[in-house]
């Protein structure tokens, strides 16, 4: 069973740094020193902890979108209160077994209950194929393609909450 956890940086932080180290996360995530400079940034109601039996195997946070980013890239129609959420599998050997849409479906429920925001959105490099089958089974649809200046192409999945 998929859950979401508390983020507790003193024992998760290693973890998340790790993960970000490994091949299949920094591909797609980047620099993990900038990585782990936004995980240490996060509020403590603005990420959790993915996990299955109670085992930590992921990581997601989010936050309203930042809407001098969403404008510098030229994405126009989308809210200033939508929730901007990014995601993944830390442990190589559970990616493509459903723990990420899972863990979407507990972060859209716990927004639709504690924000009034109207939507989500996750962006993905357009090579990242397994990200969007999760976003694809979590219920998210590509509204739109912009060129990001560090990861390249990217699609820009959305949910609507409301």
């Amino acid at each position: 069973m998929i859950t979401l956890l508390t983020v507790n940086p003193a024992i998760h932080r290693n973890m998340i740094a790790a993960w970000m180290e490994s091949d299949h996360v920094s591909k797609w995530w980047g620099d993990p020193a900038r990585g782990l400079e936004h995980f240490d940034a996060a509020g403590p109601g603005n990420h959790a902890m993915i996990a299955r039996d109670d085992t930590p195997i992921g990581y997601v946070r989010w936050g309203t979108i930042d809407a001098e980013a969403v404008a510098s890239v030229g994405l126009k129609g989308i809210p200033a209160d939508t929730i901007d959420v990014d995601i993944f599998i830390g442990t190589a050997d559970e990616t493509s077994r459903g723990a990420g849409s899972a863990a979407l479906d507990a972060v859209f429920s716990r927004l639709q209950d504690e924000t009034d925001a109207p939507l989500v959105c996750l962006s993905s490099s357009v090579e990242n194929k397994r990200a969007h089958a999760a976003f694809r089974k979590a219920g998210c649809k590509v509204f739109a393609d912009y060129d990001d200046p560090t990861y390249g192409p990217c699609h820009v999945f959305i949910r609507h909450l409301r």
